[in-house]
């Protein structure tokens, strides 16, 4: 008797929006995005996982938003200003003009896309988008607002203390003063809000899954912990007693130091986690599955203290645990979520995974002699196997960092003899690998683009611990084109990996 299948057996890739090409110097919610999920459906994948695609700060890390909720204006496609007749052909032209084809500019784009929504909101009736009201946007346009009015500086540098402290005559005369202001943001993630459902909507026709990303932390400039900083222990200065990050790991041997602020956990299993099911409700709505980023840190956090210069100097504190998912089940119903477990995995931690009933990650990159884990060999139906994430380098580049010993072996269990430098669409190391994953008992694997175009360590997406040079990636116009969509086509039917319309579960 065959036992019964939780999940269906699927594939699909890591491509954050960002990195889609495009003529705006960055990817955005139109032509090319609908592109790339024809390009999934004809290769047999049936999901696209993304990066968080909430507004960032000035790091523009996906990982650090102003906001738990609001989308990044970076992503709304300007052609569909034109269509609506809100800017000019050449308006959109200047838009285009001047952008990188390869790599992201973000602070030139930012700037250009804000002029452009601006010239679109000055001629545009209010009455179009008032009836756009969801719970977290009063909040996060006034903020929006008034921190455009300090200069683009967080909170707690504003000079006006009523404002810092989020003083209710403060935020009643700000709200009077700012009116047009906050109307520009509201504006702006009404805009947001629209394309996107038509993304989705075109990815579901295409029986394509959207694989969203929730970041445990958010910016110590944010609406939400401008507003509700008693749940991240901040003062009405900005100062918190401690920041997140984690000890030493893979990536780097004197830990990360994110500086995100931490949770006042006590405090919110006091208002019965009503912030997380907000946040969570959000995701589930947004998304069709959520990747539930640093999954560890809900059982135990590293917690690091302020002024320090090493997370090494940090500590583990006790988490929130199975109450918060429970919590978050009770009110939203058996949550879609992946649970990111990588890192400094316990068997707490794996407990918790088992309570939860989520289905965990195993990546390539992380197998080494003598421990077999993260081998295609060991996955069950609850792994999620990934070639790599965006943490990661490539997986070409992951042959040619490994030692000489390490490669042998790495070598030997995909029974690959030919040249492993060679990259490319047609790179045979890297579909020697994602063979193996295809045929494993995970029922979910993901490649990141880059593997499946065979690129090397210079297109990595980040470099976990490191400010600079990262979420920069782009592919090039033609750059899917040149991957053969029905190798990979033909790879899901032998596996039992096939996009059609009667998988479910995915």
């Amino acid at each position: 008797m065959q036992a019964t299948r939780k999940y269906s057996r699927s594939s699909g890739v890591l491509l954050p929006l960002t990195t889609l090409h495009g003529p705006f110097g960055i990817g955005v919610m139109g032509e090319e995005a609908r592109q790339f999920i024809d390009f999934l459906s004809k290769g047999g994948f049936r999901a696209w996982q993304i990066l968080p695609i909430e507004s960032t700060g000035g790091c523009f890390s996906p990982y650090k938003c102003v906001s738990a909720f609001a989308g990044e204006p970076m992503l709304i496609d300007p052609r569909m200003l034109l269509e609506v007749g809100l800017i000019t052909q050449e308006e959109l032209d200047e838009r285009a003009h001047g952008m990188f084809e390869n790599h992201v500019e973000y602070t030139l784009i930012r700037e250009k896309q804000q002029t452009l929504l601006r010239k679109a909101y000055s001629r545009v009736p209010e009455d179009t988008y008032s009836d756009f009201s969801p719970p977290w946007l009063e909040h996060y346009a006034l903020y929006m607002a008034i921190k455009h009015n300090n200069g683009d500086a967080p909170w707690y540098q504003w000079e006006d203390k009523g404002l810092r402290s989020f003083d209710a005559f403060a935020i009643k005369v700000a709200k009077v003063q700012l009116r047009k202001e906050i109307g520009f943001y509201k504006f702006v993630q009404w805009l947001f809000a629209k394309q996107w459902e038509q993304l989705k909507t075109y990815a579901a026709a295409n029986n394509i899954s959207i694989i969203g990303d929730l970041p445990i932390y958010i910016s110590e400039d944010s609406a939400e912990v401008w507003s509700r900083r008693d749940l991240f222990d901040a003062d009405e200065n900005g100062n918190f007693k401690a920041v997140g990050g984690c000890p030493a790991d893979y990536y780097n041997p004197d830990g990360q130091l994110w500086g995100n602020p931490i949770y006042n956990w006590k405090l919110m299993k006091a208002e019965r986690y009503e912030w997380w099911i907000d946040r969570m409700r959000m995701a589930i709505e947004r998304y069709d599955i959520v990747r539930l980023d640093h999954f560890r840190g809900f059982e135990r956090y590293w917690q690091i203290p302020v002024g320090v210069e090493s997370a090494r100097d940090g500590k583990w504190v006790k988490g929130p645990g199975i109450a918060l998912f429970k919590a978050m089940s009770n009110a939203l119903g058996t949550l879609p979520v992946i649970a990111e477990d990588l890192g400094l995995i316990d068997e707490k931690v794996e407990s918790l995974l088992i309570r939860t009933e989520y289905r965990g990650m195993k990546v390539i990159q992380f197998a080494c002699p003598g421990d077999d884990t993260h081998l295609p060999h060991n996955y069950t139906q609850d792994t999620v196997a990934f070639t790599g994430t965006h943490d990661n380098t490539t997986l070409l580049a992951w042959h040619q960092e490994l030692d000489d010993d390490a490669r042998k072996w790495a070598l030997d269990y995909v029974g690959f003899n030919g040249d492993w430098t060679l990259g490319g669409p047609n790179c045979k190391i890297n579909r020697a690998w994602i063979r193996s994953l295809y045929m494993s008992g995970a029922s979910l694997v993901i490649i990141p683009i880059q593997d499946l175009l065979g690129y090397g360590a210079d297109t990595r997406t980040n470099i976990p611990g490191t400010a600079d040079g990262n979420w920069r990636f782009r592919i090039r116009p033609n750059a899917l084109n040149q991957i053969d969509a029905n190798y990979y086509a033909e790879l899901c039917r032998l596996s039992f990996r096939e996009n059609s319309p009667g998988h479910k579960n995915l």
